[in-house]
């Protein structure tokens, strides 16, 4: 294992680990479709919440072999079965990053910012791309006016500084879930047979908020964090780990970080607990009540590791739930 697959991989998340594998591979080149069906590689993607625009900016994609406790409290026989039932290969796993950027009322907003530069340049550019394609989208990190974090696993904070170890967003506030910077930043909830996985975990937080300090604040749940953002306390796959609700007019998205990672498991079975769950039970909590909620009130959902551009709706199905893709619609 290489240098940078080691690091990454003691990120603490699957697809964080999974980036630099050596089976790892980027959207556009190796997505688990057949192996003779024509692929287009597609960074950016525009949908209307109202008078807010919403992109979905990609990071990469990965696969990378699937663990035997992927799943902590399922057999690795019902994993392959469920993959298998959802047209997915059963190993290994792909995973897409899709960190959001929003433009409401006259404001730049980035949600979740993907592994950053030194990924980039350290994956060959498998992972880490947001800012490449923030580009191509046609902004760049100093137009960013407020950068929303959901948690502090490396695929979602790693952007926030640049190869160098500098602020990435240098014009940027940076806002945080208050109770998620609480945890990372307090040494003494490290247990002191923590895995390497999780001193890293801490090693990184403090290194990279570190570099940024002053330009950090803490919000709590229920809180409107950018104009028509508001938070949602989604506690469990990190202790303060945040959804966000966009709301203009009558229309609404959530965005939902790591409520779940692979919609095949845990949409399908939300009572499945992930082995990246620092809380299982409580993600399990938070997945239903999230959920719940947009089941009744038909909101559209972003997830962070959804196939490309990573929106859909969700509907009941036995004792969970089924991810509906939006219709891809090419018109800006």
């Amino acid at each position: 294992m290489s240098d940078f697959s080691r690091r990454t991989f003691l990120a603490g998340t699957a697809t964080a680990a999974a980036v630099a594998s050596g089976t790892t591979s980027y959207a556009g080149a190796s997505d688990g479709s057949p192996s003779g069906a024509r692929r287009t590689r597609t960074s950016i993607y525009r949908q209307n919440i109202g008078e807010i625009e919403l992109l979905s900016i990609t990071d990469g994609a990965t696969s990378f072999p699937r663990r035997q406790d992927f799943v902590t409290n399922r057999s690795p026989e019902d994993v392959a079965q469920a993959l298998q039932q959802a047209f997915f290969p059963t190993d290994p796993i792909t995973l897409t990053f899709t960190p959001v950027v929003l433009k409401s009322s006259g404001k730049l907003i980035v949600i979740d910012t993907g592994l950053g530069e030194a990924a980039f340049k350290q994956s060959n550019g498998i992972g880490g791309q947001f800012h490449s394609n923030l580009a191509v989208a046609g902004y760049d990190a100093g137009s960013v006016d407020r950068v929303l974090i959901t948690h502090f696993h490396a695929d979602h904070i790693g952007g926030l500084v640049t190869a160098d170890g500098k602020p990435a967003f240098p014009k940027s506030e940076i806002w945080v879930p208050a109770a998620e910077y609480a945890f990372w930043m307090n040494s003494g909830n490290m247990a002191p047979d923590a895995s390497e996985a999780m001193v890293a975990n801490f090693e990184r937080a403090r290194r990279i908020f570190g570099i940024l300090g002053d330009s950090v604040k803490k919000f709590a749940p229920e809180m409107e964090v950018a104009p028509g953002v508001t938070s949602i306390a989604t506690h469990g796959h990190t202790p303060g780990h945040t959804s966000f609700i966009v709301t203009s007019g009558s229309d609404k998205v959530i965005i939902q970080g790591d409520v779940t990672t692979h919609p095949a498991l845990f949409i399908r079975h939300p009572d499945w607990h992930g082995f990246t769950d620092v809380d299982p039970v409580m993600a399990e909590q938070s997945r239903r009540m999230l959920y719940d909620r947009i089941v009744a009130e038909r909101i559209l959902v972003h997830g962070f590791h959804f196939p490309f551009p990573s929106l859909g709706h969700l509907t009941r199905e036995d004792d969970g739930y089924r991810l509906m893709p939006i219709m891809w619609n090419p018109a800006p």
